[in-house]
């Protein structure tokens, strides 16, 4: 008996789901996703990004204008059937975090000191599911120091 119950048990972990996952009001990671056998997954990817608002801004600071930056992430899932629901190899890489796209932001325009007024999108572009790119875009307003 006990057996069947391990059995059953290690047949049903995989569909269990974590308490509050999947709440909208938590913060989810933007990772791009990988499943089936894992053979290479180094990513990164957007959580949370502290940033002023226009009064935090410094006194005297020139305005810059509207900056964008880009990073993005990779992921290639190759099936191992013919089927619906084969299993798959897959791995990712890359790193669609928000510091690397504000790197390019700053790599841009050299001139930045800080930004504010930040608002960032995810980007996901899929081509028939075998290969993956999740992209992390920031647009916000730069300044430069006086």
């Amino acid at each position: 008996m006990r057996i069947v119950l391990a059995a059953a048990l290690l047949f049903l972990a995989p569909f269990a789901f974590a308490r509050g996952e999947g709440d909208q009001e938590d913060a989810v990671p933007g990772l791009v996703p990988a499943g089936g056998i894992m053979i290479f997954y180094k990513s990164q990817g957007p959580l949370s990004f502290v940033t002023m608002t226009p009064k935090d801004r410094p006194a005297g600071a020139r305005e810059l204008g509207t900056v964008k930056g880009v990073s993005c992430q990779h992921g290639l899932s190759i099936p191992l059937a013919a089927q619906i629901r084969a299993t798959s190899v897959s791995g990712g890489y890359g790193d669609g975090s928000f510091k690397k796209a504000v790197e390019e932001i700053k790599k841009k325009t050299p001139d930045t000191a800080g930004i504010y007024d930040v608002r960032s999108d995810l980007r996901i572009f899929s081509l028939l599911g075998i290969y993956r790119k999740l992209c992390t875009e920031v647009t916000a307003r730069a300044f430069a120091a006086s």
